[in-house]
């Protein structure tokens, strides 16, 4: 494998020369080693400085912020979903110190000390004890993103647009998931770059750049340049491509195929900007699940996966091991899925999700983030929030370039383009409300349900199905966010 040929030495500078803005500070300067390890006062480190000091984007925090060693307790699932947000030490590993080096910019910056509480329980229970209890045990707390879902609407959680020094605004809570999480000008889930998992679990398309040259097919760099990448064009590219590898003259799972998929396409429907909770103008949500955008895109991916030569969909193996063997030439899964990549020969490429059609403004990457949320039972909402809004600057400033600028483009990628198309997923993260506060089940699920293995695909059985139960669904929901004090 012969990634990007970048320095890291230089790319690791120009993430540390960002990682030194705080607010209000527009100088900025790498730390010697690492400007030594570029050349020091060579053309090279001199660029990075340069291209560092462009890229940064300052908070707005009060420069004399100063909490006295005061603790700031985070509570988290498990290990798993602490390592994204907090490292107690460097080891070397890119990602884990610059995740140590946020951490620490913070705590100096804020004259405070991070207090991890990993509470096992990914139901949340401890959490809902603590707070029905008046128990002053988190300042914030991170969850499953169903599992804080479910929970944010028990009222144990505060209205984060009622939390002093959070700027919305701010490129560190993308724009998408924002505005998907907000009802009726309430919001109280936390999405954004506290933790890199924002990043790490969104989806992308991956492509096994040999088998598309094998099939005499153009990379699709270009046509996602110009706004052209469409699910019918995604089509056309895997729609033909099968081969029985077996040589038993019956499609099943070792042959070769164009795209296979397990029906496990989580975040696959808000990629095509399809919300079935949607919101009036009065603030109300409504559901909007039988609509014709979202009866295609059901018959489109049915067509691609169960009527096409190149389409499977996996009842046994996964969709990545299938990717893995060099098996099928698409993947749709998760951009953190290059660290179960490396091990692997496959020469890949990453290519945001297709539009719906060429109307379709932007393309869209959905995520399934690990949200945040600050318990009722914390009293300074101006603390939390402050240091809220500095992780997430930090991390923004300083992990987001690291995850990307060096891990995944550096380490885990093959080409420029790839990494130009890193930049256009990273851009349009959402985190979508329908999914959130689905219960694991209903219109948010539909894609999901449709193409399993044994589903005929009857959308409209499906609709009829689901509508007394999500009409008691959003009756909930509305019930809550139409309350909130």
């Amino acid at each position: 494998m012969e990634p990007i040929k970048r320095i890291t030495a230089m790319l690791l500078a120009s993430v540390m020369a960002a990682a030194m803005a705080s607010c209000g500070e527009s100088a900025v300067s790498a730390p010697a080693s690492a400007t030594s390890a570029a050349g020091e006062g060579s053309p090279e480190a001199a660029e990075t400085t340069a291209e560092a000091e462009t890229t940064i984007i300052p908070d707005d925090l009060p420069s004399d912020l100063n909490f006295e060693g005061r603790e700031f307790r985070i509570g988290y699932r498990d290990d798993s979903t602490l390592k994204p947000v907090y490292a107690a030490e460097a080891d070397g590993d890119v990602v884990n110190d610059a995740v140590y080096e946020s951490n620490m910019r913070v705590s100096e910056r804020l004259n405070l000390k991070m207090v991890p509480i990993i509470y096992n329980d990914e139901s949340m229970g401890k959490v809902k004890k603590a707070a029905m209890a008046g128990e002053d045990a988190y300042e914030v707390v991170e969850g499953h993103d169903i599992s804080i879902g479910n929970l944010s609407i028990t009222g144990i959680f505060q209205d984060l647009y009622n939390v002093e020094h959070l700027d919305f605004s701010k490129p560190w809570w993308p724009s998408y998931s924002v505005d998907s999480l907000t009802v009726n000008g309430h919001m109280m889930l936390l999405s954004g770059y506290l933790s890199y998992w924002n990043v790490a679990s969104t989806r992308c398309i991956w492509m096994n750049k040999k088998l598309i040259e094998n099939y005499n097919l153009e990379l699709p760099y270009q046509t996602v340049r110009d706004g052209r990448w469409t699910l019918d064009l995604y089509t056309d590219y895997m729609k033909d491509v099968y081969s029985d590898l077996n040589g038993d003259n019956t499609r099943d799972e070792e042959d070769l195929y164009g795209w296979a998929q397990t029906s496990g396409v989580y975040a696959y429907q808000e990629s095509f900007g399809i919300e079935p909770y949607k919101e009036d103008e009065n603030g109300m949500l409504y559901i909007d699940a039988a609509d014709e955008k979202l009866l295609t895109l059901v018959n489109k991916t049915r067509h691609a996966l169960f009527e096409t030569d190149g389409g499977i969909v996996l009842s046994k193996l996964g969709t990545l091991d299938k990717f893995k063997n060099g098996t099928s030439m698409f993947m749709y899964e998760t951009i953190n899925t290059a660290v179960a990549m490396r091990d692997s020969d496959i020469e890949y490429g990453f290519l945001p999700i297709p539009k719906f059609d060429e109307s379709q403004e932007n393309y869209i990457s959905g995520s399934t983030d690990r949200p945040y949320a600050i318990p009722i039972t914390v009293a300074d909402t101006a603390y939390v929030g402050a240091v809220l809004e500095a992780m997430a600057s930090e991390g923004y400033r300083t992990v987001r370039p690291a995850y990307f600028d060096i891990a995944l483009k550096n380490k885990y990628t093959y080409d420029e383009e790839s990494a130009e198309m890193l930049d256009i997923i990273g851009d349009t993260i959402i985190l979508d409300f329908a999914y959130i506060y689905s219960d694991y089940k209903g219109f948010a699920w539909t894609i999901m349900n449709l193409i399993a293995p044994k589903s005929n695909g009857d959308f409209a059985s499906y609709a009829a199905k689901q509508e007394k139960p999500e009409t008691k669904r959003i009756a909930k929901l509305n019930e809550y966010f139409q309350n909130i004090g």
